[in-house]
């Protein structure tokens, strides 16, 4: 049973577990060596990813042997047909790109996915050694303020149409805002940290590239809401790994302002 004994009992492992994949990863981010491919799809692939993927397969089948593991570099399109209810969904190294490009900006993640939610994440930033953990069994007191400046966190290296579009959107209904620029899943966990307050994602995204944030953001009392329907995000699908578009919050109070100005622009995205 996933409760939150479980998460309790397992967590100082989940952290050395991330903490040892982040050793991996910064051992080659420090060499001269990536051993950089690409892989079918387009997407990078270094030594990084799969020493950091190794090490996280040996330490979650260590934790629980009888969750099953998926994982971006081990992961084939036929096993959304046979899904377990409750299993380990995982990016070894969460912004490759900026790790071939030495922003440090990179990290890992790991979620807990139960009966199509993520109930559980880690993520780690190997670089600067931060960690972030979160369930849906732990609540975090935070302020549901409002802001007079709306802070939109973005992507470091894919701006695509749809983000030009919003921002335009955006200054046709006069909100005051400023731009935060991070990549990999530190965007959303910008959001949980306070650093910002709304992220907007108008291009593909695997599940695998936000679940262990979603379920940090989630403890801190923030959202990740598809744009189609403004319901809560979830996993588990069957037809494809990615996600539809969406837009997080970092709290309800800034979500119930924002969500009815925006509506319109989404509606010309669905």
């Amino acid at each position: 049973m996933i409760d939150k004994a479980f998460i309790d009992s397992h967590i100082e492992e989940l952290i050395d577990c991330v903490n040892k994949a982040s050793k991996e990863i910064i051992n080659v981010y420090e060499g001269d060596d990536f051993g950089h491919i690409e892989k079918s799809d387009g997407s990078p692939l270094t030594i990084a990813d799969k020493n950091a993927n190794q090490v996280i397969l040996d330490e979650l089948k260590s934790i629980s042997l009888d969750i099953s593991i998926i994982s971006e570099e081990t992961f084939e399109n036929n096993q959304l047909k046979n899904l377990d209810k409750t299993y380990w969904l995982v990016d070894p190294l969460d912004g490759t790109k900026e790790f071939i490009n030495k922003t440090d900006e990179f990290t890992v993640n790991i979620a807990l996915i139960d009966n199509k939610q993520a109930i559980f994440g880690i993520v780690a930033a190997p670089v600067t050694g931060k960690v972030w953990y979160g369930s849906v069994f732990d609540k975090n007191i935070t302020e549901e303020e409002s802001v007079d400046k709306i802070r939109i966190v973005m992507s470091k290296s894919h701006k695509s149409e749809n983000d030009k579009a919003f921002l335009e959107f955006i200054d046709s209904k006069n909100i005051n805002y400023e731009i935060i620029e991070k990549g990999s899943s530190l965007k959303l966990c910008s959001l949980a940290d306070n650093e910002a307050d709304i992220y907007p994602r108008f291009g593909p995204t695997s599940e695998w590239d936000i679940a262990a944030a979603h379920a940090v953001l989630s403890s801190f009392n923030g959202s990740v809401v598809k744009i189609s329907d403004n319901e809560e995000l979830d996993y588990s699908k069957e037809t494809s790994i990615l996600n539809p578009y969406f837009i997080a919050f970092r709290n309800n109070a800034i979500k119930t302002e924002l969500l009815p100005i925006l509506g319109d622009f989404f509606k010309k995205l669905v």
